[in-house]
């Protein structure tokens, strides 16, 4: 009898060993797969937004050992300086990593333990519903799916954010089944939920939604009463809250020192899930990225990238239709809806073009109205704009209404991580439908296909310093700046704000008027978007008197194709901009693979000038200018919100009889008046103050009691026939102090 069945024991024995070890051994092939020709200490996953973390990462494990402040990095976003908002608790988190083997290596280590952590996290999570089998695939699709290997660009935050997730969802869940030791594991969760918002702050919605979507499932299928949900949704995010409170007030502070605009509906519509970008395999995927791009032929980017996947969404509806059935599995329900709706953000898309339906137009106008009512800074007045007039909208409208600061969350497709652990239980669920060994292993390989990564081609890390950056750096500029620029579209210039231009700084050291993140300073703002909606930029003759506001030397303008050619031949036609030369790349691959061409501001031909005009102004003379008709208005750019110096000289169109008077108004508001008794020049310097200042912008108007011709005046004497009321030999503002 013991000699029969000594080997079905030990075949059921090996087979127990490799159920045990076929997890890990999954998870470490696909890591294997993904990183093959990765070096931790001298690569990086790509540039771009990459470069942004290396920058932030040098910056503060120089600043601790040196002693600086990390309040404000002087050399970007100048003249203000970058108040670096975000991730700060992760950042210092990571400082050890970075004195041990540099902003790569913490870089890198850091998001491949990340993929540990989403995968453990996962399937445990996963257990709790089926076998080893399904929760490995749903552990696996969860760390490796298309959307969460997008993060590689750069988003080190999301990767640990998204890895944090799925503990948090099963120490909530463990909560509500166990009384015993609730609120620990309730604490556990908040600890968590704490440690995800140190990285970004998007996942205090993230999180946040998961947690209501799960608790209100479990509510529904009558798991748990209303004092167990509330006690589950009150204990872990008091706990977050008063952990990420530090993170909070530095974000917020750092926020409002320089005025930093967000973002409107329609850019944040921008950022949300086409419906069908849901249900393809990776875009990217190294087989199957052809045949999605094939489905989805909308902008590639995050908003694109939210792929679950076709098998498993398949298999998802398939899981879906038998969950209904079992309250169990209601929370993951609720949790997979609840994350695909606020993925697909304000209103429903297709190829990231919003859905049109004309029928909807009363109600998208009632709804507009409302929701201006609550924020009307997010939805402006005067009704719907295209393409919310006849849009069909959704969940994610109201939310970005009535929920605080969600509208600042910009990117709505990020919700689909709110989603993912929902929609890839639903599809182990669905595995477990088919009862056929054969083709429950079979599927679930299909599964594991669909979801492989695209292996990573390493960035070298750090890069070669481009050959003008090597010039400038040799060049004297005390308080000035440069202006790093690229095509944003045919003939015209926008600011280079990526990770490369911040890090450039690192190697030339000279301040930069660019930056990067998506959270910029009001004054970098006025540039970015003046320079976007001024086509033929250089050919402006307001360009230069712009720059000179940020104290700019000189334009780098990255040569990234043919459209900055065409930049660079209109910038040559302008005579106060002298190119100083064209650098080579250098030799090695990296982010800075083609020419920078340096560009001079060159000084002003009269000093006493340095406002923009806008209306009622002659042409520029020897002398000064001359102000046309009653009222004259003009701008200048503040790049901080303090005091500022009008210096103005004038003299009146004298006409016998009349006295001439003046207004100057700020942004509309009256700083000062002058009454002439007489033909004489009048000088004076008048303090501006700082409430009435905008950073970016602000207007300078000049209201005369009368305009007259020197033809009228002299009885025909005069052949000039111009409207004029005083001419100005002087006007000037500036901060006050300089």
């Amino acid at each position: 009898m013991d000699s029969q069945s000594s080997p079905t024991a030990t075949r059921s024995a090996r087979l127990r060993s490799l159920t045990r070890f076929w997890p890990v051994a999954v998870l470490a092939a696909f890591l294997a797969w993904g990183w093959q020709a990765m070096s931790l200490s001298h690569s990086v996953t790509s540039y771009g937004d990459t470069m942004e973390f290396m920058w932030v990462l040098s910056w503060y494990g120089e600043a601790f050992r040196t002693g600086q402040s990390i309040v404000s990095y002087p050399l970007a976003f100048f003249p203000a300086g970058w108040y670096y908002a975000e991730n700060l608790l992760m950042l210092l988190a990571l400082l050890p990593l970075v004195w041990l083997g540099g902003p790569a290596f913490a870089y890198n280590v850091v998001v491949l333990l990340s993929f540990v952590v989403a995968f453990a996290g996962s399937y445990l999570l996963a257990r709790r519903f089926v076998t080893a089998l399904p929760a490995t695939v749903v552990a696996i699709l969860v760390a490796f799916w298309g959307f969460r290997w997008f993060q590689h660009i750069g988003h080190i935050n999301i990767f640990i954010g998204s890895a944090l997730a799925p503990w948090v969802l099963l120490a909530v869940d463990r909560a509500l089944h166990n009384s015993r030791g609730r609120t620990g594991l309730l604490v556990a969760a908040g600890v968590l939920w704490a440690a995800a918002m140190s990285g970004s702050m998007y996942f205090a919605y993230i999180i946040g939604a998961a947690l209501v979507a799960w608790i209100l499932g479990a509510l529904s299928a009558r798991m748990i009463g209303w004092r167990t949900a509330l006690l589950a949704l009150v204990v872990p995010g008091v706990v977050a809250v008063t952990l990420a409170l530090p993170n909070m007030v530095w974000l917020w502070r750092n926020s409002t020192q320089t005025g930093v605009g967000f973002y409107n509906a329609t850019e944040v519509n921008f950022w949300s899930a086409s419906l069908n970008s849901l249900p393809i395999p990776s875009i990217d995927h190294p087989w199957l990225g052809e045949f999605a791009r094939s489905i989805y032929r909308g902008i590639p980017y995050e908003q694109g990238a939210t792929n679950y996947g076709l098998l498993a969404a398949v298999l998802a509806v398939i899981g879906f239709i038998a969950a209904i059935r079992q309250k169990k599995w209601w929370p993951v329900l609720f949790l997979a809806v609840a994350g695909v709706v606020l993925s697909l953000g304000l209103t429903l898309k297709w190829d990231n073009v919003s859905v049109q339906w004309r029928a909807l137009a009363p109600v998208n106008t009632i709804l507009w109205q409302i929701n201006h009512w609550l924020k009307p800074d997010f939805f402006p007045a005067g009704g719907p704009p295209a393409p919310f007039d006849a849009a069909v909208p959704l969940p994610g409208m109201v939310a970005a209404a009535i929920v605080p600061f969600l509208e600042r969350a910009r990117v709505f497709a990020r919700f689909a991580f709110t989603a993912s652990a929902g929609v890839f239980l639903l599809a182990g669920l669905g595995l477990t439908v088919f009862r056929r060994r054969w083709l429950r292993y079979g599927l679930a390989a299909l599964l594991l296909f669909e979801v492989i990564p695209a292996p990573l081609q390493p960035a070298p890390f750090p890069p070669q310093p481009h050959p003008a950056f090597v010039w400038l750096a040799q060049q004297s500029m005390p308080g000035e700046s440069i202006a790093d620029m690229v095509a944003g579209h045919p003939s015209t210039p926008v600011l280079l704000n990526e990770g490369e231009a911040v890090w450039a700084t690192r190697v030339h050291g000279k301040p930069t008027v660019a930056g990067a993140s998506s959270i910029w300073p009001a004054h970098t703002m006025f540039l970015f978007q003046w320079l976007a909606t001024h086509e033929h930029s250089f050919w402006s003759p307001d360009l230069a008197p712009i720059l000179r506001f940020f104290r700019i030397r000189y334009v780098l303008l990255h040569m990234r194709g043919e459209w900055e050619q065409g930049i660079l031949a209109e910038a040559r036609q302008n005579k106060e901009f002298k190119l100083v030369n064209c650098f080579d790349p250098p030799q090695d691959n990296g982010p800075w693979s083609y020419p920078i061409c340096v560009l001079e501001v060159l000084p002003p031909a009269n000093t006493n000038f340095n406002l923009v005009p806008e209306q009622g102004w002659s042409g520029a003379e020897s002398w000064g200018q001359w102000a046309e008709g009653t009222t004259a208005k003009a701008f200048w750019v503040a790049t901080a919100a303090s005091d500022h110096r009008l210096q103005i000289e004038a003299f009146p169109m004298c006409v016998d009889g009349r006295s001439q008077s003046i207004r100057l108004e700020v942004n509309g508001e009256s700083v000062g008046t002058h009454q002439w008794s007489d033909c004489q020049p009048w000088a004076q310097d008048i303090v501006i103050p700082a409430s009435l200042v905008h950073l970016g912008a602000n207007e300078l108007t000049i209201v005369s009691d009368y305009a007259a011709s020197p033809n009228d005046v002299t009885q025909g004497q005069n052949p000039d026939t111009r409207q004029l009321s005083a001419g100005y030999s002087k006007l000037r503002v500036d901060p006050q102090g300089n």
